[in-house]
Protein backbone atom coordinates (compact mmCIF):
# COMPACT_ATOMS: atom_id res chain seq x y z
CA UNK A 1 0.00 0.00 0.00
CA UNK A 2 2.91 2.70 1.05
CA UNK A 3 4.97 1.42 -2.37
CA UNK A 4 2.08 2.11 -4.29
CA UNK A 5 1.37 5.68 -2.99
CA UNK A 6 5.61 6.22 -3.25
CA UNK A 7 5.74 4.73 -6.96
CA UNK A 8 3.18 7.29 -7.72
CA UNK A 9 4.74 10.04 -6.71
CA UNK A 10 8.44 8.61 -7.75
CA UNK A 11 6.72 8.38 -11.33
CA UNK A 12 5.13 11.92 -11.43
CA UNK A 13 8.82 13.10 -10.31
CA UNK A 14 10.71 11.19 -13.04
CA UNK A 15 8.09 12.76 -15.53
CA UNK A 16 8.52 16.07 -14.37
CA UNK A 17 12.17 16.07 -14.19
CA UNK A 18 12.62 14.65 -17.83
CA UNK A 19 9.93 17.30 -19.07
CA UNK A 20 12.10 20.31 -17.55
CA UNK A 21 14.95 18.27 -19.34
CA UNK A 22 13.25 18.57 -22.52
CA UNK A 23 12.25 22.09 -22.16
CA UNK A 24 15.41 23.03 -21.22
CA UNK A 25 16.87 21.76 -23.84
CA UNK A 26 14.59 22.85 -26.06
CA UNK A 27 15.57 26.75 -25.19
CA UNK A 28 19.57 26.21 -24.92
CA UNK A 29 19.59 24.55 -28.38
CA UNK A 30 18.72 28.00 -30.73
CA UNK A 31 20.71 30.16 -27.77
CA UNK A 32 24.55 31.68 -29.44
CA UNK A 33 26.86 30.76 -27.08
CA UNK A 34 27.85 33.88 -26.41
CA UNK A 35 28.05 33.38 -22.67
CA UNK A 36 29.79 30.91 -20.07
CA UNK A 37 26.15 29.62 -18.51
CA UNK A 38 25.00 28.48 -22.43
CA UNK A 39 28.30 26.91 -22.93
CA UNK A 40 28.03 25.06 -20.10
CA UNK A 41 24.36 23.82 -20.35
CA UNK A 42 24.92 22.81 -23.84
CA UNK A 43 27.93 20.47 -22.93
CA UNK A 44 26.02 18.65 -20.80
CA UNK A 45 22.49 18.84 -23.07
CA UNK A 46 24.74 17.88 -26.49
CA UNK A 47 23.86 14.48 -26.14
CA UNK A 48 20.26 14.80 -25.85
CA UNK A 49 20.27 17.57 -28.66
CA UNK A 50 21.91 15.52 -30.64
CA UNK A 51 20.33 12.63 -30.60
CA UNK A 52 16.70 13.84 -30.44
CA UNK A 53 17.61 16.49 -33.36
CA UNK A 54 17.53 19.04 -31.59
CA UNK A 55 20.40 21.06 -32.26
CA UNK A 56 19.44 23.45 -35.42
CA UNK A 57 18.09 26.75 -35.84
CA UNK A 58 15.02 27.12 -35.14
CA UNK A 59 14.10 29.64 -38.05
CA UNK A 60 11.64 27.25 -38.85
CA UNK A 61 8.72 29.01 -37.39
CA UNK A 62 9.86 32.06 -39.52
CA UNK A 63 11.77 30.57 -42.73
CA UNK A 64 13.17 32.54 -45.64
CA UNK A 65 10.90 32.41 -48.52
CA UNK A 66 12.53 31.16 -51.48
CA UNK A 67 15.03 29.28 -49.55
CA UNK A 68 15.74 25.57 -52.04
CA UNK A 69 16.22 24.51 -55.11
CA UNK A 70 13.96 22.09 -57.48
CA UNK A 71 14.88 19.62 -60.31
CA UNK A 72 13.73 19.89 -63.65
CA UNK A 73 14.34 17.95 -66.34
CA UNK A 74 14.08 18.09 -70.56
CA UNK A 75 13.98 15.36 -72.46
CA UNK A 76 14.91 16.14 -75.86
CA UNK A 77 13.32 13.72 -78.65
CA UNK A 78 14.44 12.11 -81.70
CA UNK A 79 13.47 15.55 -83.72
CA UNK A 80 15.17 17.77 -81.69
CA UNK A 81 12.42 19.09 -79.82
CA UNK A 82 12.37 18.94 -76.01
CA UNK A 83 10.06 18.41 -73.66
CA UNK A 84 10.37 20.05 -69.77
CA UNK A 85 8.77 18.16 -67.01
CA UNK A 86 8.59 19.56 -63.24
CA UNK A 87 9.08 15.88 -61.20
CA UNK A 88 7.96 17.95 -57.57
CA UNK A 89 4.60 18.51 -59.28
CA UNK A 90 3.90 15.28 -60.41
CA UNK A 91 3.55 13.97 -56.73
CA UNK A 92 1.54 15.73 -53.94
CA UNK A 93 2.76 17.12 -51.03
CA UNK A 94 0.46 15.30 -48.86
CA UNK A 95 1.44 11.73 -50.60
CA UNK A 96 3.58 9.55 -48.57
CA UNK A 97 6.06 9.19 -51.66
CA UNK A 98 6.83 13.00 -51.66
CA UNK A 99 9.58 12.99 -49.53
CA UNK A 100 10.84 9.67 -50.73
CA UNK A 101 11.06 11.82 -54.31
CA UNK A 102 12.37 14.84 -53.08
CA UNK A 103 15.10 13.74 -51.23
CA UNK A 104 15.87 11.28 -54.37
CA UNK A 105 15.93 14.64 -56.87
CA UNK A 106 18.14 16.35 -54.13
CA UNK A 107 20.35 13.41 -54.41
CA UNK A 108 20.40 14.08 -58.02
CA UNK A 109 21.17 17.89 -57.68
CA UNK A 110 23.68 17.41 -54.99
CA UNK A 111 25.50 14.02 -56.43
CA UNK A 112 24.64 14.00 -60.02
CA UNK A 113 27.72 11.37 -60.90
CA UNK A 114 26.30 8.80 -58.52
CA UNK A 115 22.28 9.31 -59.05
CA UNK A 116 22.08 11.50 -62.39
CA UNK A 117 22.75 8.43 -64.86
CA UNK A 118 20.41 5.98 -63.07
CA UNK A 119 18.11 8.39 -62.75
CA UNK A 120 17.98 9.78 -66.82
CA UNK A 121 18.24 5.81 -67.67
CA UNK A 122 14.23 5.00 -65.46
CA UNK A 123 13.31 8.92 -67.65
CA UNK A 124 14.33 7.34 -70.64
CA UNK A 125 12.25 4.14 -70.36
CA UNK A 126 9.36 6.64 -68.55
CA UNK A 127 8.97 8.80 -71.78
CA UNK A 128 9.50 6.07 -74.53
CA UNK A 129 6.88 7.16 -76.41
CA UNK A 130 8.64 10.44 -76.99
CA UNK A 131 11.83 8.19 -78.50
CA UNK A 132 14.26 10.35 -76.43
CA UNK A 133 18.07 11.12 -77.54
CA UNK A 134 19.11 12.47 -74.01
CA UNK A 135 18.01 13.62 -70.40
CA UNK A 136 18.97 17.21 -69.00
CA UNK A 137 18.48 17.52 -65.71
CA UNK A 138 18.17 21.27 -64.59
CA UNK A 139 18.25 22.84 -60.93
CA UNK A 140 15.87 25.78 -60.73
CA UNK A 141 17.55 27.36 -57.05
CA UNK A 142 15.36 30.23 -55.55
CA UNK A 143 17.12 33.34 -54.22
CA UNK A 144 16.28 35.24 -51.24
CA UNK A 145 13.12 37.26 -51.64
CA UNK A 146 12.29 39.90 -49.16
CA UNK A 147 9.40 41.71 -48.06
CA UNK A 148 10.63 44.60 -49.88
CA UNK A 149 10.42 42.79 -53.20
CA UNK A 150 6.93 41.50 -52.55
CA UNK A 151 5.94 45.24 -51.69
CA UNK A 152 7.50 46.62 -54.86
CA UNK A 153 4.89 43.69 -57.20
CA UNK A 154 7.64 40.58 -57.12
CA UNK A 155 7.16 37.39 -56.80
CA UNK A 156 9.37 34.89 -55.72
CA UNK A 157 9.18 33.14 -59.09
CA UNK A 158 10.54 35.85 -60.84
CA UNK A 159 13.48 35.45 -63.37
CA UNK A 160 15.38 37.81 -61.13
CA UNK A 161 15.41 35.42 -57.85
CA UNK A 162 16.00 32.21 -60.07
CA UNK A 163 19.40 31.06 -60.81
CA UNK A 164 19.18 28.07 -63.55
CA UNK A 165 22.02 25.23 -63.60
CA UNK A 166 22.69 22.39 -65.35
CA UNK A 167 23.46 19.56 -63.56
CA UNK A 168 23.83 16.66 -66.38
CA UNK A 169 22.97 15.54 -69.60
CA UNK A 170 22.24 11.72 -70.06
CA UNK A 171 22.27 10.22 -73.41
CA UNK A 172 19.35 7.65 -73.86
CA UNK A 173 20.34 3.93 -75.11
CA UNK A 174 19.43 3.63 -78.85
CA UNK A 175 16.12 1.81 -78.74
Amino acid sequence: MIWNSWRQRLTYLVMSAFVAWHTLAMVIAPAPDSSVLVGTLRAALQPYLTLFGLDNRWDFFAPTIGSGSQLHYSVEDAAGARHSFTPAEQVSWFHPAYIWSRDWHYGIIDDPQLYADRAGALLCHEHAALHPVSITFVEYEQGEFTAADLSSGKHPTDPEFIAVKTVKTVECPAA
